[in-house]
């Protein structure tokens, strides 16, 4: 490990105030930060099912067992990433609840490009990847869920400092390509964009276009892969 990525992993301090000095989080509970845990997913779904309002977020040092989408295993190695979960209670109908990801990675994608001189993009429907010499590897993704109430969870993991020998394979992080990143500025870049980005969102506006200028997706070969189905073709929208 370089002495640039050991100063990286310092734990992470309390970032409140500099929340507040944002502006963009507004009235939601500060974040609950937390040494260790199974899953963040699992932690504010815990706190959503005793009421907890929107808003609600658990940032984790590290998880033990956190999940991607289709339940794949999430490595989440302590003080090497952001791995957090947000409680929303979006007042829409629930055919809309697809754009949440999509809105969640826009914030993401706003807070690395200006934190970082990194040009990441999105994957869809909830990769954060970076164009490498090899092709597209994945530094972060988004999980979003619904509860039985009608909540929803969503999940941001982001790879800062992980080293080459600690990524699984296809993945990458942050600092592989940028110099040393600093946790605290950046969770407050992602926490401030995304409810930004989530309160424009449920007011109506449209950020298809924000998302299109993104995407990596659009545009390429695509295939679906899916039981029953195995299609190919340029995606377009």
């Amino acid at each position: 490990m370089s002495e640039d990525t050991a100063d990286a992993r310092r734990p992470l301090r309390d970032i409140g105030e500099d929340l507040l000095r944002d502006g963009r989080w507004g009235s939601w509970p500060m974040p609950i930060l937390v040494r260790t845990t199974p899953s963040t997913m699992a932690e504010v779904a815990d706190l959503a099912s005793a009421g907890a309002p929107e808003g609600t977020t658990v940032i984790a040092e590290e998880q033990t067992a956190g999940r991607g989408r289709i339940g794949r295993e999430w490595q989440s190695l302590p003080y090497a990433g952001l791995w957090l979960t947000t409680l929303l209670r979006p007042a829409v109908e629930p055919s809309s609840l697809g754009w949440l990801p999509l809105v969640t990675g826009i914030a993401v994608v706003h807070a690395v490009r200006a934190q970082t001189d990194i040009d990441v993009g999105l994957k869809w429907p909830n990769d954060i990847v970076i164009s490498t010499s090899s092709g597209l590897a994945k530094a972060g993704g988004i999980l979003s869920e619904r509860l039985a109430d009608g909540s929803v969870l969503v999940g941001i993991g982001i790879n800062v400092s992980q080293t080459p020998d600690e990524l699984p394979p296809g993945g990458t992080s942050l600092a592989r390509h940028t110099r040393v990143v600093e946790r605290e500025p950046l969770v407050v870049a992602v926490l401030g964009g995304f409810a930004d980005s989530y309160r424009r969102w449920l007011a109506g506006a449209d950020l298809e276009g924000a998302y299109r200028e993104m995407s990596v997706t659009i545009g390429s070969v695509v295939r679906d892969e899916t039981p029953g189905a195995n299609l190919e073709g340029v995606a377009t929208g």
